[in-house]
């Protein structure tokens, strides 16, 4: 997604970035499970992927960006009411999982 805020207007909040996640490591795995929810502010480090299909109803071939978190990858779920900007980029990194 992309700011669709206009010049000059810099009270409305940013959109949300969606991205999909696919994590390949059991640990951080059920992790991800037992503590994620709808909705839920994460950070996560790992490799951004491009998977590729055959869809199956119109058999196009379609490419899916994924961010990879695999045994190097790491996880860090935002408490509530905690944000990014409040967070400094090391104090980030040391709660990572």
């Amino acid at each position: 997604m992309f700011d669709q805020r206009t010049i000059g207007a810099k009270d409305l909040p940013k959109p949300a970035q969606w991205h999909r996640i696919a994590v390949h490591n059991e640990t951080l795995a059920a992790y991800a499970v037992q503590q994620l929810t709808k909705n839920s502010s994460v950070y996560v480090e790992g490799d951004i992927e491009t998977r590729v299909y055959n869809d199956s109803i119109n058999g196009e071939v379609k490419n899916i960006p994924e961010i990879c978190i695999r045994r190097d990858g790491k996880v860090r779920l935002f408490k509530t009411g905690e944000t990014i900007s409040s967070i400094s980029f090391d104090e980030l990194r040391e709660g990572l999982i």
